[in-house]
């Protein structure tokens, strides 16, 4: 410090609350002489600290109340779709949920080629799937109708073109007319080794015939064949599995024409040593015709990533299947809950019900769709006549 220049005294809180109020008062003087020029008294010391007051209220509420309004108006966050699970087979499977539009991109699907699948609408209720470079010939699928309304989708063919596979599904309404529907899609190719079987049934007016083309698949290297035992009605053979307890089943027709297959019950067939599942095929009307149709089958954790029920008790409230006929590999138990006349929601405790659904008709002549919903799993039938009616359907979830 320099010798001679003068100490600054230390500035005392009386000091600066003088400086502030002589600040405060030249500081309304100013605004008010701008707004209404005239002849103003002192300010007191009260009105300084009530406007010290308000300025240090409105610089502390005030952004406190912006953050709120923000956080209020926030825009919803969407809600993150489940990793598409690559199989370890070739499979892939789209949603759509767009039923009146000529093409786009799914946000719900799924392809073990990393590649992008794509539907195309070509005409009232046609519509064409492409599964990006997934071209395989053979392999079996799959369409459930996704609707609130009461449709039928029915799968006319399946082939490789190129690098890609083409699914054509055809949907209808209750008179057989084509009608626009959303829907549910998978094609896969082999199952892996265990207890999964998948066949199409070629010929339906033959009385008996052995499938082993591309088209059938069976984990435990048995025979598949099938038996026409009347008009529509068919007992599908799984050669090898006469050992298997439970599983699932999945029929879609494969037809061009509005057709309902259902699944009637399966049991083992040990004189055969096979799995025999009878399957029934109808028309609009519930009558019974022949038609081709896609069969699916698979028991244990190892053949379905996902779950899969029975759901065998269509007029009851509310009940948690039990036994072999259900699978959740989350561990916890499914429920279905009956809420209303040909109308239920299951609750796949603790599986995301966001992937790849599947819904067959077991031993009635009802037909059934999912409902579309993001939050729930809603099934929902109707008798021939086109009314709801309670109904037993056969689930599987995968991922």
């Amino acid at each position: 410090m320099r010798r001679g220049m003068p100490l600054t005294p230390a500035r005392t809180v009386p000091d600066w609350r003088r400086r502030l109020d002589r600040l405060g008062a030249r500081t309304m003087t100013a605004v008010g002489d701008w707004l209404a020029p005239r002849a103003r008294a002192a300010p007191s010391e009260p009105r300084i600290s009530a406007l010290v007051a308000a300025v240090a209220v409105a610089g502390g509420v005030l952004p406190i109340l912006v953050m709120a309004v923000t956080w209020a108006t926030r825009p919803e966050p969407a809600r993150p779709e489940p990793p598409c699970r690559a199989p370890r087979q070739p499979a892939g499977y789209v949603l759509a949920d767009r039923p009146g539009e000529d093409r786009y991109r799914p946000g719900r699907q799924c392809n073990s080629a990393g590649a992008e699948n794509t539907v195309e609408r070509s005409g009232t209720g046609r519509y064409l799937v492409v599964l990006g470079r997934l071209g395989r010939a053979g392999g079996v699928a799959e369409v459930t109708a996704v609707t609130r309304d009461d449709r039928i989708c029915t799968l006319l063919d399946w082939h490789p073109d190129g690098a890609d596979e083409l699914l054509r599904v055809n949907c209808f309404d209750r008179a057989g007319k084509p009608a626009d529907s959303g829907f549910t899609a998978r094609w896969h190719l082999g199952a892996g080794a265990g207890a999964a079987a998948y066949l199409r049934l070629g010929d339906p007016g033959r009385t008996s015939q052995t499938v082993d083309d591309e088209y059938s698949h069976n984990g435990r290297g048995g025979t598949n064949s099938a038996d026409r035992e009347d008009t529509g009605s068919y007992v599908v053979h799984f050669g090898s599995m006469d050992d298997v307890d439970g599983g699932t089943v999945k029929v879609t027709p494969v037809a061009d024409a509005a057709t309902v297959c259902e699944v009637q019950r399966w049991f083992a067939y040990p004189e055969g040593r096979n799995l025999a599942v009878r399957v029934r095929c109808r028309d609009v009307t519930g009558q019974p015709v022949d038609s081709r149709f896609a069969i699916t089958f698979a028991a244990g954790p190892d053949a379905v990533h996902g779950g899969y029920l029975r759901a065998d008790r269509p007029g009851e409230a509310r009940y948690t299947p039990r036994g072999p006929f259900q699978l959740n590999r989350a561990g916890q138990a499914s429920v279905v809950t009956r809420t209303g006349r040909g109308q239920y929601r299951v609750g796949l405790g603790g599986l995301p019900g966001t992937g790849d659904l599947q819904v067959t008709p077991y031993d009635t002549a009802a037909s059934c769709v999912i409902g579309p919903d993001d939050d729930a799993v809603h099934v929902i039938c109707h008798a021939p006549s086109g009314a709801r009616a309670d109904a037993g359907f056969l689930l599987i979830a995968r991922r």
